[in-house]
């Protein structure tokens, strides 16, 4: 089993998880956690169909800070996850949290804009009407919004950072295996670098049977280390029947790359410890 005993991306039912937070909680617990965080999808500032209305987003911010500074032993942390069209208005809001988790979802700002992550077949119609077909050139947008995205905001984590590749197998969106693409995507993670974050490996697409693999690959989380970046294990969790899914695997890969720490979010008054691996 893993040693890594907390997760940074946690959603709950006030956006699109499953569990309530204290539920949520509970899983950790049981898992042998020594800290959580909540990361509810932001309100982007236009219409969402899985992000927190302004409303639920206020309420989401009360009843996790009431759960603070711990909740049954495990330190719980008040983060908000960010999509890379949210508004500036939008953002602002979000200043005042424990931390903010960066992530690029939709490829503009409306509800039925394609998504890295959404519906495939509106993602390719988008492909095919908008780049004549060309995948890469469509990846290379998704890099460029996202890196100006993460340089301008600096969010503490890095969220999904190749998200693009959900359905680049299972529907021949591109292919991930291209050295076109795989320059893209180094040449954009070298780009995000300054932006200071913490590269979460996410296993969300695993837990939700997308991928056989965590986000970033391996080949980025090499690159990460020799820039000297950070890391984080996360889930992605929305069900805590998932909590901890893949975290072995996660915590391999980390190693396999060269890493000596993994950061995990403190117990303190710090927002992050390191482990050592």
């Amino acid at each position: 089993m893993s040693p890594f005993l907390s997760n940074s991306h946690t959603h709950s039912i006030y956006c699109d998880g499953k569990n309530k937070p204290e539920e949520m909680i509970a899983a950790a617990k049981a898992n042998g956690f020594v800290s959580l965080g909540f990361s509810g999808h932001g309100n982007p500032g236009f219409a969402s169909t899985w992000s927190m209305k302004p409303e639920n987003q206020e309420k989401y911010i009360q009843h996790i800070r009431s759960l603070q500074p711990s909740h049954d032993g495990v330190r719980i942390w008040c983060g908000m996850e960010l999509d890379a069209m949210a508004t500036p208005e939008a953002l602002e809001i979000t200043r005042g949290l424990d931390y903010r988790l960066g992530s690029m979802h939709y490829f503009y700002a409306a509800d039925h804009a394609p998504q890295a992550d959404g519906d495939p077949d509106v993602l390719i119609k988008y492909r095919d009407e908008e780049f004549a077909g060309d995948g890469i050139a469509l990846t290379q947008r998704y890099y460029d919004i996202f890196v100006e995205f993460l340089n301008r905001e600096k969010p503490e984590i890095i969220g999904h950072f190749d998200l693009i590749r959900k359905w680049a197998l299972k529907r021949q969106l591109f292919d991930p295996e291209s050295p076109v693409y795989r320059k893209i995507a180094l040449n954009a993670l070298e780009r995000a670098f300054p932006c200071g974050g913490v590269l979460e490996v996410n296993t969300g697409g695993i837990a939700r049977g997308y991928l056989p693999d965590p986000y970033p690959t391996q080949e980025l989380l090499n690159a990460w280390r020799e820039m000297g970046g950070k890391v984080t294990i996360t889930s992605d969790c929305h069900d805590f029947n998932n909590l901890t899914c893949a975290f072995d695997q996660a915590y391999d890969m980390i190693k396999q790359a060269g890493f000596k720490v993994i950061h995990r979010l403190g117990t303190g008054d710090a927002l992050w410890d390191e482990v050592e691996i």
